[in-house]
Parts: C-alpha cells; sequence; structure tokens
C-alpha cells in the first residue's frame, strides 16, 4: 500500500469509563499509524468525558470527540459518531470491546486489494467481562459472503465491533432514527445495498465483552432489540422489491427465535407461514407430538 488511507475508528459509549479506556489503548496500540479516534460520548455521568479530554490532550490531532449533554440512546449516539469520521474507511467499536494486534492493518489491507468488498468482518474472541475467560469464537458456528441479499437472509452475523465499512458506500443519512437500539443491521444492509460485497477474514482480530449491561442479553419478554429488527424488515422491503424473498425469510427467522417470550405454536408456525423450510416443520411437529396433539 503506497497511498496510506485514513481509517477512523469510530467508538460509541455511555458509562463505561474503564472499559473504554481498554478500548483506546488496544486502537492506539496497532501498527497501522493513519487513523483517527471518534468517541461520541451520550451524556456519560462517570467522568469518561474527562478521561476523553485527557486523552485528547496527550494526543493531538489524534481524537476526535463528540459529547452529548444528555443521554439520546444508541442510534443518534452512533450517529454522532458517524458523521463525525473522516477516514476512507470506519472500524466500529463499542466502548467496552477490544482491538487485537493487527486488525487495522489486516483489513485496510484487505479492502485495498479488494475494491468490490464493502464491508469487511472477521471472528471475535468473546470473554466474561468479570472473570477474563473465554467464552467462544463469534463465528465458530456461522459467516456468509455476499452481496445485500446475502446481509438480509441472514442477518446479524458479522460481530459489531468486528467490521470495517467503506464510507462511501454508507448511507447518507447514517443510522435509522426509527430504530432506537439496533439499527446496525439495516446500517449494514443499506450500505450493501449501495454496491459491493460483505466479505469474511478468518481470524481473530477482535475481543467482544460479555456483561449485564450488553443490549443483545437475553430477556423474557420481546426487548426493543428485537423490536427494532422485526421493524427494520418492513424498512428494508422498501429498499427494493428484488429483497421481497430474502425479507419474507429474515422476518420469518426473527418470528422464529420469539418462539420461547410468546406462544412457542403461535411463533413457530407464523414463522412457519410466512417462510416454510424443513426445519421449521420438524420443529412444528415435534412440538405437537410433545403435546399429545399427534399419536400414533
Amino acid at each position: 500500500m503506497n497511498d496510506k488511507p485514513l481509517v477512523s475508528v469510530a467508538i460509541i459509549t455511555y458509562n463505561q469509563k474503564e472499559y473504554l479506556r481498554e478500548c483506546i489503548e488496544s486502537a492506539l496500540a496497532q501498527d497501522y499509524p493513519y487513523f483517527e479516534i471518534v468517541v461520541a460520548d451520550d451524556g456519560s455521568t462517570d467522568g469518561t468525558q474527562d478521561m476523553l479530554k485527557e486523552y485528547d490532550e496527550k494526543y493531538p490531532s489524534k481524537f476526535v470527540l463528540r459529547f452529548s449533554e444528555k443521554n439520546q440512546g444508541i442510534t443518534p449516539n452512533s450517529n454522532l459518531a458517524y458523521f463525525a469520521c473522516s477516514g476512507k474507511y470506519i472500524a466500529w467499536m463499542g466502548g467496552d470491546d477490544l482491538m487485537l494486534p493487527g486488525k487495522i492493518y489486516t483489513q485496510v489491507q484487505f479492502m485495498e486489494e479488494n475494491p468490490d468488498c464493502t464491508i469487511c468482518y472477521h471472528n471475535l474472541e468473546v470473554f466474561d467481562s468479570y472473570t477474563g475467560n473465554f467464552l467462544y469464537f463469534f463465528n465458530a458456528k456461522r459467516s456468509y459472503i455476499g452481496d445485500v441479499k446475502t446481509a438480509i437472509r441472514h442477518g446479524s452475523f458479522n460481530g459489531a465491533c468486528s467490521n470495517m465499512v467503506r464510507s462511501s458506500k454508507s448511507p447518507k443519512n447514517g443510522f435509522n432514527i426509527l430504530l432506537p437500539v439496533a439499527s446496525d443491521w439495516l446500517y449494514w444492509v443499506e450500505t450493501l445495498h449501495n454496491g459491493g460485497k460483505i466479505c469474511y477474514i478468518d481470524v481473530i482480530l477482535g475481543r467482544y465483552r460479555k456483561h449485564n449491561d450488553n443490549v443483545t442479553n437475553k430477556t423474557k419478554k420481546i426487548n426493543q432489540n428485537e423490536i427494532d429488527h422485526l421493524n427494520s424488515c418492513n424498512i428494508i422491503m422498501q429498499l427494493s422489491p428484488d429483497y421481497f424473498s430474502d425479507v419474507l425469510n429474515a422476518y420469518s427467522n426473527k418470528i422464529l427465535n420469539l418462539r420461547y417470550k410468546v406462544s412457542y405454536f403461535r411463533a413457530v408456525l407464523t414463522s412457519l407461514l410466512i417462510s416454510p423450510n424443513l426445519k421449521k416443520i420438524i420443529r412444528l411437529f415435534c412440538y405437537l407430538i410433545s403435546f399429545g396433539r399427534f399419536k400414533f
């Protein structure tokens, strides 16, 4: 790479001071020198903003800081970071996640060598925040390479802090404010809708922290994260009629994922009616057998 492009490391955070320090240090330790660290803080009350000002003084011209006076939520804060980025590529990070050595260089090199790559993601090591113990690899069971239809059909298979995005393909309006919590899947889809592919590097280049405050934590009731994903399907449907069958498949799978929070029978049956396949038929059949609806 003769002309090394600028990378914007976009970090969104709220009341994560100590986690954020580790996140920033992992970025500063990267061997790729041409990057800025864009941090959007959503009105933290734990001293995060004072800490960020200290970093800004210590590393002149390295940081781009955006502070909210009051807490606005994940999507507005993501836009605060997004519109402050000036790099050719954006590397997205949560304030509690970590980069591993060589992450930025590896992804930039891949994207420079593959101009049709719009989003590049990699595997992640998921670890327990309280013990530091390894839990599992994010993409141990599935990873996909493809276009916008792949991103629609298979959902969020790309761990958020693993993504590097080509800025020129990102949606002009950023993250959709109609989705207050889980707007990232739609962001990936809209980015790929503008052209190019999502590509996977089968290397572990980051660590994803699991703790009680994760937005994706499972709950007994339907949460905003799940509602946003269902609403994303409606928005994606409007992008192009070519995505109709892929959106139905995604919607069906998201309904199926709610089977332990609502009526199991209704969730599986609804999912099956929206987008039938053999696996869903088997699920419904086993359910009916278990409750004695069918007898042999």
